[in-house]
């Protein structure tokens, strides 16, 4: 009963139009108002403040910083640059030059909804000019922005690590498997439908004009190098790390390509404050609800009724997934995780067992698919705004995108060579 009336409370809150950390924390405080002691409700503030105060959380701000910066100060292009010189003479070579750039933007990134900001803008009215379907280049667009999530350094797995006590390296070590293998069949699918949409390929680059992309596009790409580097090597911390990594991308831009105005780093440092203040609200309210459903034994009832249903792992694993992708349809990934994490997480690893770090690529796997699928996938919406294309264009083209999306998905859930290998190679926890 205490969990059908805290996400009735969460979910009606949610269609009402209410933010979401007001709708979890307003969900929470059943639990206080159920035991109607002064105690309870210290204990839910208590974990709203000691969950945001984690020192692993300031990584958060010196990662969106530091892409805040490389974006507003033109860095893109020079990433861009480089993707044309490597593999735009290939057939459909704008499509692939896309996936390519979003897999070096995410890097510096870390988000989806930025990167699909920031080379939406620029790849979709590029495409629709060389003959492209208006839909494909918004469809592609939108799922080349889901790899951000996966490249470290992804803020979606540093709060996953921070709040459910995951290492974040062994994150960033999986999630950088798990986006090469998708930057691998995105890239295959982009070449088969252009043929069949017959767009257009660029003249390959010389040598010499390969040379000058690299030598453009090496300052930026040196800031995911070195900080996952450094983190895989155990060098620094994933906050040390976003803190080099924010002092670099400052250092390009306001000392060595003098890109950015005082004017434009104020707006910059306000962006970052603001697009931090939500999430880490988020988390704390999350915090909350979390330890509520802790308390009433929610998880271990969650997976008595999954497991009544089927013992098997692999269907369970498949209803799992199918939730999320449904949750990920009305609500952020952020939010999704923090939410379900703790009733799914020990579903997943306590019955199915699964290791920590391969529950988390199949959960983060499985709300991206919510993102893109039609009619109110987040990245979709984003897509369409940023690219000045209807979402109905887009959904005619994504089909099979989101096909292919759910199967490298079931292949991470049967395969758990592909997010485990480099981590166990690294010597990381969490396996």
């Amino acid at each position: 009963m205490f969990l059908v009336i805290v996400v009735g409370i969460l979910l009606g809150l949610i269609i009402l139009g209410s933010p979401i950390f007001l709708a979890m924390a307003t969900a929470s405080l059943f639990h206080y108002f159920d035991h109607a002691r002064e105690s309870a409700l210290h204990i839910l503030f208590q974990q709203f403040f000691s969950g945001i105060q984690s020192f692993t959380f300031l990584a958060i701000p010196m990662f969106l910083l530091a892409g805040n910066l490389m974006t507003a100060g033109g860095l893109t292009d020079r990433l861009i640059g480089l993707a044309r010189c490597l593999i735009g003479h290939v057939r459909g070579g704008l499509g692939q030059v896309n996936v390519l750039s979003s897999v070096f933007f995410g890097g510096i990134s870390g988000s989806a909804h930025a990167d699909v900001a920031a080379m939406g803008s620029i790849f979709i009215p590029a495409m629709k000019k060389e003959g492209y379907p208006a839909g494909f280049a918004g469809a592609l667009t939108a799922v080349s922005g889901t790899l951000a999530p996966m490249i470290p350094p992804s803020i979606i797995l540093i709060i996953y690590g921070a709040t459910f006590g995951v290492s974040i390296g062994a994150l960033f070590a999986a999630g950088l498997s798990v986006a090469l293998v998708i930057a691998v069949l995105y890239s295959t699918m982009a070449y088969v439908l252009s043929r069949r949409y017959n767009v257009p390929s660029h003249h390959r680059a010389t040598w010499g004009e390969t040379w000058q992309a690299v030598k453009s596009a090496a300052p930026p790409l040196a800031m995911p190098v070195v900080v996952v580097g450094g983190l895989l090597g155990g060098m620094f911390s994933p906050t040390e790390a976003g803190s080099i990594a924010a002092a670099y991308a400052l250092f390009l831009t306001v000392v060595c390509y003098r890109s950015l105005t005082a004017k434009d780093l104020w707006h910059v440092l306000l962006r970052t404050a603001l697009t931090t203040a939500a999430i880490i609200v988020i988390v704390g309210a999350a915090l909350m609800i979390t330890y509520a459903m802790a308390q009433r034994q929610i998880p271990m009832h969650t997976m008595g009724f999954l497991i009544g249903i089927t013992e098997n792992p692999y269907l369970l694993v498949s209803l799992i997934i199918v939730t999320l992708i449904l949750l990920g349809l009305f609500i952020d990934r952020t939010s999704s995780v923090l939410m379900t994490g703790a009733i799914i997480i020990p579903v997943l690893t306590l019955h199915a067992e699964f290791s920590d770090v391969h529950t988390a690529m199949i959960i983060v796997m499985a709300l991206g698919i919510g993102h893109l699928t039609p009619p109110i996938g987040g990245t979709l919406l984003t897509t369409s705004l940023v690219g000045n294309v209807s979402v109905w264009e887009i959904t005619k083209y994504i089909w099979p995108y989101i096909i292919l999306e759910i199967a490298i998905t079931m292949l991470i859930v049967f395969v758990p060579a592909i997010s485990e290998t480099l981590p166990r190679m690294m010597g990381f926890g969490g396996l």
